[in-house]
């Protein structure tokens, strides 16, 4: 399945204190005539591809500024140009909810989306508007836009970003996120900060798997209560069925499945490589679909799974739950692709401290079993 991260905007309306994408200061929006492409570039792979589908996540930025009347024009121009294909086109939303309408969630319900992921912050001005970050406004606004979302039966996902300050209280944040939503529970990542810290909230592994430890052994106990907690249930069925690769980061196998496209219809490989400049494939304009996902730029991020068993991961046991973590990790910390993520750390931490000794499961899924279940 190919996964197409699209920002047709990066402007956003609130100013979270760890977000990169605003620091970026774009405001151009994709054209209808991109808009068009993109789909007309779908269409074209599917028939090329006729096993494979495509997960497209609107992302931003936020979404919602782009306003209903651009979500139309998409959805007009999906039926016109993916008659036979849009079937195997799944539509995807990461929005803040704080400008949901009816209006909007209408032309997305009839895209055929059933969940929006989101993302919220407990401790006051992280995320809000504005320089001095109103997280009161933004979080009213926030319950509001979930309200809509039950009313309309989407279900809905928060994303919490794990900082400096969440490290007082773990348990505390668990219980209001899982208490904040009910039927989907949060997906706890360790955030992320490449440049300068300026407001001190980076946090070491070991930091995030002690947050992590923290919350685990309530988690564990009620885990039918909280069945999908991340990446806690991600992990038990990782380790305990010894099913290889969690999330994207961790999959070791987003070589050749991911594009990000940008506003003025760049290409990269995800999110992240977008965000940060890295891995530019060329543009929409200029190559199709087909193209982007064989450029030989992605060659290195296919091979490292090679390379690492024999070098930095060699017979590690917990080979088979992260394949050496992140690529886009790894390049933005070291420039090389070649080395393990910073953040695999985290995972071992974790797992010797806290996952071992409460389930009594070992997790033992080196380069060399791995191989064999994928044979």
């Amino acid at each position: 399945m190919a996964v197409v991260i699209f920002k047709a905007i990066e402007k956003c309306n609130s100013n979270c204190i760890y977000c990169d994408v605003i620091k970026k200061h774009r405001d151009e929006i994709m054209n209808y005539d991109l808009l068009k492409l993109i789909f007309i570039r779908m269409n074209d792979y599917l028939i090329e591809n006729p096993d494979e589908n495509i997960t497209f996540t609107w992302h931003g930025g936020e979404v919602c500024l782009l306003g209903p009347e651009y979500f139309k024009v998409a959805l007009k121009l999906q039926n016109g140009y993916c008659g036979k294909t849009k079937s195997r086109i799944k539509h995807l939303v990461q929005s803040n909810l704080t400008l949901m309408n009816q209006e909007i969630l209408d032309v997305f319900m009839k895209l055929g989306i059933t969940q929006i992921g989101s993302s919220f912050e407990p401790i006051h001005n992280i995320r809000g508007f504005g320089k001095k970050r109103d997280s009161q406004t933004y979080n009213r606004k926030f319950i509001e836009g979930i309200k809509l979302l039950n009313r309309n039966h989407i279900t809905w996902g928060v994303i919490y970003v794990v900082h400096r300050l969440s490290l007082k209280m773990p348990l505390e944040i668990f219980y209001f996120l899982t208490n904040l939503n009910t039927r989907s529970h949060p997906n706890f990542n360790q955030v992320k900060i490449y440049g300068e810290d300026q407001y001190n909230l980076a946090i070491t592994g070991e930091e995030f798997a002690d947050f992590l430890g923290a919350i685990f052994p309530v988690w564990y106990k009620n885990k039918e209560r909280y069945p999908n907690v991340q990446p806690f249930s991600d992990l038990l069925r990782n380790i305990r069925d010894k099913d290889p690769g969690t999330v994207c980061e961790c999959s070791g196998n987003c070589s050749y499945k991911w594009i990000y496209i940008g506003p003025e219809g760049e290409t990269s490989q995800c999110g992240r490589a977008g965000d940060y400049n890295v891995l530019s494939y060329g543009n929409l304009v200029d190559n199709t679909f087909e193209e982007i996902m064989k450029n030989p730029q992605r060659n290195p991020l296919a091979r490292r799974q090679s390379v690492l068993p024999l070098t930095e991961c060699e017979n590690c046991r917990f080979w088979g739950i992260c394949h050496g973590g992140c690529p886009l990790d790894t390049f933005m910390t070291y420039n090389d692709f070649m080395k393990k993520s910073p953040r695999c750390d985290t995972t071992k931490i974790f797992i010797e401290k806290y996952f071992e000794p409460l389930t009594g499961l070992y997790a033992d899924f080196p380069p060399e079993l791995v191989a064999e279940k994928s044979i």
